[in-house]
């Protein structure tokens, strides 16, 4: 969870500012003055997280004449797709206005701007997994002597970019005679499930490997109904796409291949025995080289794959410290419900309307 305003401020009156400000490398272009936006983030998407927003053309506040926000043909506009990037907080601040906290959200390059002659600009951006994403090798590359996951996930990374690692994660080393293709941002994807551990982005744009999830949520969150409580509606969702409830986790190393283990849902109403019968998927790594570490790559994917399926898409009063992989508590009519958040919608002004965030609850 990021850090921000305490539970009581979010669950009752209080001031709401976005902040956005743009940057070319380490340049600063600009703060932007935004009319309405949201950041949207789930786990099913390669690049997770997805910024859009709009700005009036002109900024008849500000210079004069009034600076115009489309971005034209000029390479160095705060809102042209150059390798611009959008550093966005929230701004949170007490009703009585004497405090406030501010909670970074994360960093976003932009991909696309649109001016649709109503007299705004339209813009678009993505999580910093989108530079990694476009950056193709252009030939296959191997570990160097020596190489551990972390060390590979670091020369992996385009330049200019950095990785951090959760303090539980225990590196190991490349096994040697493997290569890896064009795809940096799958080769990353790998390395976190073979570790295992997840592949996001923090607050910052920094690409972090995070330890996988607990096999029992410890809420760092709560959702509730009633007096002095942010949740709106708390409808459920479910479906059978993409939905494995078992896992087949392979070694492709040489000389690897009898080393293979089996994750399986074995209770509740998708498992693997019941009439929802067994939904596989099937994943190798030549990273993977002992049974040990075969298991615990599909027990991890296991968990990750099965919380999408059964989600709540629980609607609440905006809170900025929301993030992915949060364990979070829902409350609603007395009942209690644990689960992981698997996505979120916030809104980045007062007047974008309540926050939506997807708990996934595992079966």
């Amino acid at each position: 969870m990021r850090d921000g305003a305490p539970d009581e401020v979010l669950a009752g009156t209080c001031g709401w500012e976005p902040k956005v400000s743009s940057w070319l490398g380490g340049a600063w272009l600009g703060d932007v003055p935004i009319l309405t936006g949201r950041v949207v983030a789930s786990v099913t998407q390669r690049v997770p997280e997805r910024l859009t927003f709009s700005v009036a053309r002109f900024d008849v506040l500000g210079e004069d004449p009034a600076f115009d926000w489309r971005p034209g043909a000029d390479p160095t506009h705060p809102l042209a797709r150059y390798g611009q990037e959008l550093q966005v907080s929230i701004v949170v601040s007490s009703s009585a206005g004497q405090e406030s906290w501010e909670t970074r959200i994360g960093r976003y390059l932009i991909t696309d701007w649109s001016d649709g002659d109503d007299g705004e600009v339209e813009v678009t951006a993505e999580g910093r997994l989108r530079r990694v994403a476009d950056a193709k090798l252009t030939s296959p590359t191997q570990p160097g002597a020596g190489a551990t996951l972390a060390s590979e996930a670091r020369r992996l990374l385009p330049p200019g970019m950095s990785a951090g690692f959760d303090s539980a994660l225990v590196d190991r080393p490349c096994p040697a005679g493997m290569a890896w293709d064009d795809d940096r941002l799958e080769a990353l994807q790998e390395i976190a499930d073979a570790w295992p551990a997840l592949l996001r982005t923090d607050e910052w744009g920094q690409v972090v490997f995070r330890r996988p999830l607990a096999a029992i949520p410890a809420p760092v969150l709560r959702i509730r109904d009633g007096e002095r409580g942010t949740l709106v509606k708390a409808p459920r969702s479910d479906t059978r796409d993409g939905a494995f409830n078992e896992i087949v986790a392979r070694s492709s190393a040489s000389g690897a291949e009898d080393v293979q283990a089996v994750a399986r849902q074995l209770s509740g109403p998708m498992a693997v025995s019941g009439e929802y019968g067994p939904v596989t998927k099937t994943w190798s790594s030549p990273l993977v080289t002992t049974r040990a570490q075969a298991e615990a790559s599909a027990r991890s994917m296991l968990v990750s794959s099965l919380l999408p399926a059964s989600s709540i898409p629980v609607v609440c009063a905006a809170d900025p410290r929301v993030d992915l992989d949060d364990a979070v508590e829902v409350v609603r009519d007395g009942e209690r419900t644990w689960g992981w958040v698997t996505g979120y919608d916030l809104p980045l002004t007062a007047t974008d309307g309540d926050m939506r965030v997807d708990v996934g609850v595992s079966s």
